[in-house]
């Protein structure tokens, strides 16, 4: 059952959206980059910026036990009712190729900007252990040139928030998930559910409450465990035993 959000002005409506990348993207899970993950993260720094401009404070999640559910431009699938609700939008699907590449950051202690910095540096640094030493560490990346979410919510309001996104998922100073442009199409031939719930293989696409899988049947999924339901996804309270979405590399 899929219902619309009060806060949407238009009907929601099945939508496919797709991000044209220029090279690879990275991400932190095992599964894509959530869309409404994507779309809070935009909205809370909008109104973060705006609350330093005005010198007020800035109410961060992690100083309440009960995150506030910001109005993003999506339906909501009701879960089992009261808190287990969620967006009704997937993780990223890697379109073309949906291998995963590993990259590697290294970092290392830049001694000469150090004695700068400092008044006395020790004899030695050690770069084998303690909090200066250096680092090879992996990213797993998707080398696709475009990722694709389905959702159901309002195209227009959709477009908006994520039109100044020129960059997604991690490592984007690096050169990952540099966005070329986004495509906002209507599905044609997709019923809601499965538009808020699965990848266009048939796939899980989201972490999903089990009750929301009942009467239904998908071609694959990452198995139980908990994950974060909703945005902010690494507070405590999101946290959720779940189906998780299939992964990158099945």
């Amino acid at each position: 059952m899929i219902s619309d959000v009060t806060a949407l002005d238009t009907p929601a409506v099945p939508l496919r959206i797709r991000a044209h990348l220029a090279s690879s993207s990275a991400s932190a899970a095992p599964w894509g980059i959530a869309l409404d993950g994507l779309l809070a993260s935009e909205l809370w720094h909008d109104r973060k910026a705006l609350l330093v401009t005005q010198n007020l404070p800035v109410p961060y999640p992690s100083d309440t036990d009960i995150p506030e559910d910001l109005a993003l431009p999506l339906a909501r699938c009701p879960g089992a009712g009261g808190d287990s609700w969620h967006w009704a939008s997937t993780c990223a699907f890697p379109e073309g190729d949906n291998e995963v590449d590993v990259h590697y950051w290294t970092s290392r202690l830049d001694h000469r900007a150090a004695e700068h910095t400092v008044g006395a540096l020790p004899k030695t640094v050690s770069d084998r252990q303690g909090r200066y030493q250096a680092r090879r560490m992996p990213v797993i990346t998707s080398p696709s040139p475009s990722l694709v979410w389905w959702a159901v919510g309002d195209p227009d309001r959709i477009r908006a928030v994520l039109s100044p996104i020129v960059a997604i998922g991690k490592k984007r100073s690096q050169g990952e998930g540099h966005v070329l442009r986004w495509e906002i199409d209507e599905l044609t031939g997709v019923d809601p559910w499965s538009a808020a719930h699965l990848h266009p293989n048939g796939t899980l696409g989201r972490p999903t409450p089990l009750t929301c899988l009942e009467g239904h049947t998908i071609r694959g999924d990452g198995g139980p465990g908990t994950a974060g339901l909703r945005p902010p996804y690494m507070h405590p309270a999101r946290q959720h035993e779940l189906r998780l979405p299939a992964l990158l590399e099945s």
